[in-house]
């Protein structure tokens, strides 16, 4: 049990110190992005978890960008989202897989409309 804290701890402490400098230099959508994956890996769904976390995060700062390219990234994230959620709730998968298709969406279309 203890090995296991120690282990989590270790990986936790590297992870935001290889993320911090990183983060502090880039732009909005890097600084997402960044941040994102450490919480996926963080998060102990490993390189699914770091993609996703990436994914979203840059989304996230793209669509916090100010002027043009903000607001083409906010456009972009509200197609996303609905086409996203429109395949998620068409998988099978419910209110559930809806929704997780609007976040990646969302993020998605925030991301190639930036």
């Amino acid at each position: 049990m203890r090995k296991g804290i120690s282990r989590t701890l270790l990986v936790v402490l590297t992870s935001v110190t290889l993320a911090m400098p990183a983060a502090a230099h880039a732009g909005k959508v890097k600084r997402g992005a960044v941040l994102g994956a450490a919480v996926g890996v963080l998060s102990g769904n490993g390189l699914k978890g770091a993609i996703g976390g990436a994914v979203v995060g840059g989304g996230l700062g793209a669509v916090g960008q100010k002027g043009y390219k903000g607001y083409k990234a906010r456009e972009g994230a509200k197609t996303g989202a609905v086409l996203g959620a429109g395949l998620g709730l068409l998988s099978g998968n419910g209110i559930e897989g809806a929704l997780k298709g609007a976040v990646i969406g969302g993020a998605g279309g925030a991301l190639l409309n930036q």
